[in-house]
């Protein structure tokens, strides 16, 4: 017996077509999301460095990442990680609006404008170079912090690194003087001349000596209040010059930006104590330090608690100044230590080592 097809209806060709046509439609936009730039970049976990142990180098030798020159030899078997961020995407390299959806369901990603990341105008090269000095600048306050903590004299120098035109100390202060006194008495840090200028006020000149070619000159600066600031400046650039009691070298490669600073100078104090202070402890950290000892916050503090859980957890440092920025889903596996300062962030390891819980997330929320 000879079979027919049913007979199609001119409602079953529009059905048909409409769905042709939907599907045709979806592919044209999966294919513009997947080749349309986004204005964003998506911030997620990085590499870690355990800063206690070595790092390969391009010839394939090995040499830790921080060395100090006659330290004592340490027998600890713990380890401290350096964590970072990855971005991906730039302005020179965008990602597309189809690369953002696995970062929007991914709770250790997070996607951001770009221009949070790179400020408009600035090239990935450009933003390389400047987390170059900050991490350069970042081990050199740490080191210096590690030592005061150990109770050694950091004598520290001032230098103007540039002169911002226009500006208050435009033919006052020159690039390369080295600030002795301010308000009429020797200026010891950096810390100590933002209080002098600071207790000088706007609009009122402030007396400085500056070491310049070998000579001390006597000047001054009227500090002013910039816009969008709170508190009187002198219109420059400065650098800080320590003058350690021991040479330390650190190696990492690629690694930009401040953040690490914590961590390196706990790197150091570890290294300087007689045995280990890092007994047996995994430990991994982050935030800015100042040559003071006081620990600052910093930037993707989720993604490295995802890197630190991911590297297999343990006690986690993290600025007390970031509080507010701890995730509702802590990651896995981590022991989480908010501190103020190196002394705090020391104790919090010496607890650990002890078996005992450091001051933990609840300082978040204590008045």
């Amino acid at each position: 017996m000879q079979e027919f097809e049913p007979m199609r209806t001119v409602e079953d060709e529009r059905r048909v077509l409409r769905r042709w046509l939907w599907t045709a439609v979806a592919a044209c936009l999966l294919l513009l999301a997947a080749v349309i730039p986004a204005p964003f970049v998506i911030e997620r976990p990085g590499p870690t460095v355990d800063v206690l142990g070595d790092v390969e180098l391009e010839d394939g030798e090995t040499q830790p990442v921080i060395e100090v020159r006659g330290a004592p030899a340490s027998d600890g078997e713990g380890s401290l990680r350096l964590l970072t961020v990855s971005v991906a995407g730039s302005p020179q390299h965008p990602r597309s609006w189809l690369s953002l959806v696995p970062a929007l369901i991914d709770p250790s990603q997070q996607v951001l404008p770009v221009d949070e990341v790179f400020p408009s105008g600035t090239t990935e090269e450009q933003r390389d170079a400047a987390n170059t000095v900050l991490m350069d600048d970042s081990q050199a306050k740490a080191a210096a912090a590690a030592f005061r903590y150990l109770g050694e004299d950091v004598p520290e120098r001032i230098e103007v690194a540039a002169v911002i035109d226009p500006g208050p100390s435009v033919g006052a202060l020159l690039e390369g003087d080295v600030i002795v006194q301010a308000g009429g008495a020797p200026v010891a840090g950096y810390a100590e001349l933002r209080e002098r200028i600071v207790a000088s006020g706007a609009g009122k000149p402030l007396e400085l000596v500056v070491e310049r070619d070998g000579a001390e000159v006597e000047t001054a600066v009227t500090p002013v209040v910039p816009d969008g600031g709170s508190e009187p400046m002198l219109g420059t650039t400065v650098a800080s010059e320590y003058e350690l009691p021991r040479k330390v070298d650190f190696s990492l490669g690629d690694i930009g930006g401040p953040s690490a600073g914590l961590v390196f100078s706990l790197g150091v104090v570890e290294l300087m104590t007689p045995g280990s202070l890092f007994d047996g402890v995994q430990a991994s950290g982050t935030g800015t330090i100042a040559s003071s000892g006081e620990v600052g916050p910093i930037g993707g503090l989720e993604q490295k608690m995802w890197a630190a859980s991911r590297a297999g957890g343990g006690l986690f440092l993290m600025p007390i100044g970031n509080c507010a920025d701890l995730p509702e889903r802590i990651p896995d596996g981590l022991e989480v230590a908010p501190v103020a300062t190196l002394e705090e962030a020391v104790a919090a390891v010496e607890a650990v080592a002890e078996g005992r819980s450091p001051s933990g997330v609840e300082r978040c929320t204590a008045g």
